[in-house]
């Protein structure tokens, strides 16, 4: 028989230690499920009695843990966060020091709620894993007596952006547009940048399907989710999020650009602000003709039969107005008017 290396070793005295100090505590019990296959453990709330209060507890044990400036280091695997942002439970991951028999926790799902409200899911890039400095007084034995019951038992903020986020993508699975409108208010509402991760989980979807996106069914409902909120978000979207929106590899998404209309659309003085033509006339000039005719004329609104764009030239590029150019607009939206762009030639505009 194969011998077990030593870090099996030191993982599995982590495992045994960790399972049996949960099973110390007075208000949780823990359950087995094996080692190395996925999800090690599940936690659940014994306090009282057993109502389904569970964590799943990923378990990741070291002879010592590296410790620096008050905080220990958490190495989060792309594999584990992909699992917890699927999950309908939390997913903790937790860090045992086999020598000094202590254990400190990260729950994953909130990682990734905080990370998406500044710079998008982390699971859209190819990054394998991640380094993450948690303070070394969020130790597991504290956590039982306190936030890791609140965790279980869904009461928190975090728990109710990612409920107000499964809630609107369910309204939108069976077809209830008045719940969408509802639930995409709540999330509008939410502060501490909660708001900025639902629409941000949204635009992943979008960016997720790609091309499926046009004439698609799936595609149509992500894009009627992204219509609604960015009309209950826009006046708090940012130009970064806006990048995300918009942007495919140095062209356009035509789904994000209908978002890009109803927001000059609804929230002008906002989004005229954000200084869009120059941000990107360099990169995606197309998109900047665009943002920057909207913005010299405020006068249009994107559905307006009378615009002609053909006199205006902004970043080296002029309008063709084709023949039936409303018809193409019925079928494409604002993108339209960008499939239709030439080089100008420097002479006068039609």
């Amino acid at each position: 028989m194969a011998n077990r290396s030593a870090a099996q070793k030191t993982g599995s005295l982590g495992h045994k230690w960790l399972l049996a100090h949960v099973e110390e505590h007075p208000d949780w019990l823990s359950r087995d499920l094996g080692e190395d296959f996925g999800i090690d453990a599940e936690f659940e709330v014994s306090e009282g009695e057993v109502l389904g209060d569970i964590l799943k507890i990923q378990i990741k044990t070291s002879d010592r843990v590296e410790r620096r400036n008050g905080s220990v280091q958490f190495l989060i695997e792309r594999k584990y966060l992909k699992y917890a942002d699927a999950c309908r439970y939390p997913v903790v991951l937790v860090r045992v020091d086999a020598t000094s028999k202590e254990a400190w926790y990260l729950w994953l799902q909130e990682w990734l709620l905080t990370q998406s409200m500044t710079g998008g899911n982390p699971l859209m890039s190819n990054q394998q894993s991640w380094v993450e400095w948690v303070s070394d007084a969020q130790t597991v034995t504290a956590g039982l007596g306190g936030e890791l019951k609140k965790i279980a038992r869904w009461e928190g903020s975090s728990q109710l952006a990612l409920s107000l986020r499964d809630a609107l993508h369910a309204a939108n699975a069976i077809g209830d547009r008045q719940m969408m409108i509802v639930v995409a208010d709540a999330i509008a509402s939410c502060g501490g940048g909660l708001g900025q991760a639902g629409l941000n989980a949204v635009i992943d979807q979008a960016i997720k399907l790609g091309n499926r996106m046009r004439g698609t069914l799936e595609g149509n409902a992500i894009a009627d989710q992204l219509f609604t909120i960015v009309r209950r978000f826009g006046s708090r979207i940012d130009a970064a999020t806006i990048d995300r929106l918009v942007l495919r590899e140095g062209s356009y998404s035509r789904v994000g650009l209908a978002s890009l209309a109803i927001l000059y659309d609804d929230f002008f003085a906002h989004i005229s602000s954000l200084a869009l033509p120059a941000r990107y006339q360099d990169a995606t000039p197309e998109v900047a003709y665009y943002c920057a005719f909207r913005e010299t004329h405020p006068e249009h609104s994107s559905g307006d039969v009378t615009v002609d764009p053909s006199s205006f030239v902004f970043a080296g590029l002029q309008y063709k107005q084709p023949d039936m150019f409303w018809n193409k607009y019925a079928n494409r939206g604002p993108s339209a008017l960008l499939d239709y762009l030439e080089p100008f030639d420097g002479g006068e505009a039609a």
